[in-house]
């Protein structure tokens, strides 16, 4: 066998080789490398593919409808006596559950409320704080079926904070507005801010 000189670029000399077998080595040495780094390439491809994938799914993923919270009314309490009337009344309101107010002002800039058109009865609703005095805190006009309150002002501003409070409704008779077939409560969060 004959001896090549070959130029090591690794360790910058010179350095002799015999034909055959070692060139060999060298040449399937330098083939697995360029394979595995071909088998890296394309792994780390797959792996960018799959992200890009799982990105524009997530990015193009139908919103969810907001769902606000909302309480459970108590029901409809039916006062007194139970008379057939009462007792088949249903109530069902169109109203938010937060109301907000600026700071200072007893007008709110977002409370809804109103006596939905699918009642039988008119009604009008108080508003009290929920503290030990059970502060009346407004009092509304009679709403006749599927009107809407157009403001809410309360009696007083209360200082910036976020306080509960009870909404009761009071379904008024069709034929006797004095008398009351019942009442209803829902819980409202007032908030006061700036």
């Amino acid at each position: 066998m004959s001896n090549v000189l070959y130029f090591n670029k690794g360790r910058g000399s010179f350095q002799t080789l015999r034909k055959g077998r070692k060139m060999k080595k060298e040449s399937k040495n330098g083939d697995k490398a360029k394979i595995i780094i071909i088998l890296l390439i394309l792994i780390l491809l797959l792996v960018i593919g799959i992200l890009g994938v799982v990105i524009y799914r997530l990015a193009n993923k139908p919103a969810e409808p907001v769902r606000m919270e909302r309480d459970i009314s108590e029901g409809l309490v039916v006062d007194g006596g139970s008379d057939r009337k009462a007792s088949e009344a249903t109530f069902t309101t169109d109203m938010n559950m937060i109301w907000t107010f600026p700071s200072g002002s007893a007008v709110s800039d977002n409370a809804q409320i109103g006596n939905s058109a699918s009642n039988l009865y008119d009604c009008y609703f108080e508003v009290y704080l929920e503290d030990e005095e059970q502060t009346l805190l407004y009092s509304s006009p009679v709403l006749p079926v599927g009107k809407q309150l157009d403001q809410l002002k309360l009696n007083q501003a209360l200082p910036d904070g976020a306080y509960d409070a009870i909404c009761t409704y009071h379904i008024l008779d069709d034929e006797d507005p004095e008398t009351e077939l019942g009442t209803v409560s829902f819980r409202v969060s007032l908030m006061f801010v700036q």
